[in-house]
């Protein structure tokens, strides 16, 4: 019986250490300062070069030394229209960017 509620204590600790990075992870993207730049990853934007342009637009940020939260999201429902990027800052309306390749990326 001890071995079982050692196996559930280390579930349990595993469980709590991934839900503190989600947190974390979390509270990190809510920092309404930060642009916060979305692209649609799932199978109809990778097919389409969101990967690359992805890429671009990491590679970009970092060497203009940008503070932006840059994350993958999934279906943005609008596959025709893939890679799919949409941009958010406090005070600005969002902007949906369609049709992205990476030249284009890095420039926005």
């Amino acid at each position: 019986m001890s071995g079982e509620w050692s196996a559930m204590d280390e579930i349990d600790s595993a469980f709590n250490a991934i839900r503190q990075r989600a947190k974390t992870t979390l509270s990190s993207r809510e920092d309404r300062a930060r642009p916060v730049i979305t692209v649609g990853t799932a199978t109809c934007g990778r097919a389409a070069g969101a990967i690359e342009v992805l890429e671009a637009i990491e590679s970009e940020i970092a060497e203009q030394g940008l503070d932006a939260c840059i994350i993958q999201v999934g279906c943005m429902g609008h596959c025709y229209a893939e890679p799919l990027v949409t941009i958010k800052k406090e005070g600005y309306p969002t902007i949906l960017y369609g049709y992205l390749q990476p030249v284009l990326a890095s420039l926005i």
